[in-house]
């Protein structure tokens, strides 16, 4: 359905490189290209520079759907991540039921020694532990950090080794458990850092590494050594990047010569939040469909290539294709400058077409804004849902990035380029839905017994927290409105 336009280019790789994956949530597209703040990140900046800079790498519209199609290769809306119930979510509740569908990239590498540290975003149940999905080990948590919880209706979440917990991450009786403590501090990274730098000390070639780090993800955290580390931005923000960026280099350092690496952000940054990353130059934030919630940043390092900078528009799933095939002695193909910008890419909110990616041009059908002060644009964004109707809004993208000046609306006599781009656009449209079978959805039910209460290893630790006040499945949640398609 979607062609990718790729330029074939030779490289000369080991015969079973190793690859390390880094995903930062809510991290936007300035916060690792805009000039003024690359002193901020060097270890990323360093290994930027011999790497390809991904410039049009979109990612879903929620960091569980940009997980899963970097994992599977495959864009979400096509193996039903939605809910048929909540029509503009791709949000994956704390108590749903999902358990991944598809095989994943650890599952194409099982000749990789694999292991997945961090923040897992595709469900709470055993089932959908990573090491049920390709991945050899795994060391992280698989739940919402925030401060919610009351041990009635929310749990207090885990720390797992593979299927069992370790520990609770809020423990205030004991400051070494305490992993997420007050005032934005914690030592989850750092012990993430320790737990990467122990795999690949300990595992021999070839590996797959991958690290999900939510650091940045308001509430940002930081460990108590790189507080007001940041000497340019300031914030627990910038400090919690500061500490992803001595991560990223103490990694590297243990990296072997024929290490693949790739490095995206997983959802962009909330930019309506003081204490934030930033999307400039574009408009919106993580979760609207304009470019600030789409467009991430992203580095592609091949040891064999030269650094540079591409425009190919490509998504989380593109970028899963092309790292299987370097990695599995597939033809080497990788994004030239400039090829490649008739890619469509659709922009799903849950099952919800909300716009388009078509060459260099980017329409809106629908429109849902979070809010960003200073950022409303006339017949853009809306902070309800909202259709664009008969006419969609038209933006050329390479020459307003900002999505300020829209081609034409239909208001009064329509352009002829307006008219011009209207029907390939209507075809593409078409073509999409024909080609979905958008009966059910993977995100319909949730039970909170699929909560954290007594997870594996809950009682020889004494981690096991009595059920909540709610035991009946029920849907997810109820849209305020009658979707309509």
């Amino acid at each position: 359905m979607i062609l990718i336009l790729l330029c074939v280019i030779p490289a000369i790789l080991a015969s079973q490189p190793s690859l390390i994956a880094i995903s930062l949530t809510q991290v936007g597209w300035a916060d690792l290209n805009l000039p003024l703040w690359l002193s901020e990140t060097p270890n990323i900046q360093s290994l930027a520079s011999k790497s390809i800079s991904l410039d049009s790498l979109y990612c879903e519209t929620s960091p569980s759907a940009s997980h899963g199609a970097f994992l599977t290769g495959h864009d979400p809306i096509s193996w039903g991540f939605y809910s048929s119930n909540n029509a503009e979510t791709s949000n994956l509740k704390e108590d749903s039921g999902f358990v991944l569908p598809l095989p994943t990239l650890a599952t194409t590498l099982s000749n990789h020694t694999s292991h997945f540290v961090g923040r897992w975003w595709l469900g709470q149940r055993p089932e959908a532990n990573p090491t049920n999905h390709g991945f050899d080990s795994f060391y992280g948590y698989v739940s919402d950090r925030g401060t919610k919880y009351d041990d009635m209706r929310y749990p207090n979440p885990g720390l797992y080794r593979n299927t069992e917990i370790q520990s609770r991450l809020y423990d205030t009786t004991n400051p070494f458990l305490d992993l997420i403590q007050d005032e934005g501090r914690s030592n989850l990274t750092e012990l993430f850092a320790e737990e990467a730098v122990r795999f690949l000390r300990s595992t021999s070639q070839p590996y797959y590494l991958h690290l999900s780090l939510d650091a940045t993800q308001h509430p940002s955290y930081r460990s108590p050594q790189y507080e007001g580390n940041s000497t340019t931005r300031g914030g627990h923000f910038a400090d919690a990047l500061r500490e992803i960026d001595g991560l990223v280099g103490r990694v590297l350092g243990e990296a072997g010569d024929d290490t693949i690496v790739v490095i995206f952000a997983d959802s962009t940054a909330l930019a309506s939040h003081f204490d934030g990353g930033s999307n400039a130059p574009f408009t919106g934030e993580s979760g609207d469909s304009t470019e600030g919630g789409v467009r991430v940043p992203g580095f592609l390092y091949i040891p064999t290539e030269k650094g540079r900078r591409s425009n190919q528009v490509m998504t989380l799933s593109d970028l899963h294709i092309i790292v299987a095939s370097l990695l599995t002695g597939g033809s080497q193909e990788l994004p030239n400058s400039f090829q490649g910008i008739d890619k469509t890419v659709p922009i799903f909110r849950g099952r919800t077409l909300m716009a388009l990616r078509w060459r260099q041009y980017k329409a809106h059908v629908n429109m849902l804004s979070n809010y960003v002060p200073g950022q409303f644009v006339d017949s853009l964004t809306s902070f309800s849902f909202k259709s664009t109707g008969t006419y969609p809004i038209i933006f050329d993208i390479l020459a307003d990035p900002g999505e300020r000046f829209h081609v034409g609306s239909g208001i009064g006599p329509v352009p002829d380029q307006y008219k011009d781009l209207m029907t390939p656009l209507v075809d593409d449209i078409l073509d999409l839905y024909s080609s979905l079978d958008m009966t059910g959805g993977l995100l319909n039910e949730c039970d909170v017994i699929w909560r954290e209460w007594a997870p594996q290893g809950c009682a020889t630790r004494g981690l096991c927290l009595g059920q909540g006040r709610e035991s009946e499945l029920r849907m997810c949640s109820t849209p305020t409105y009658t979707w309509t398609g």
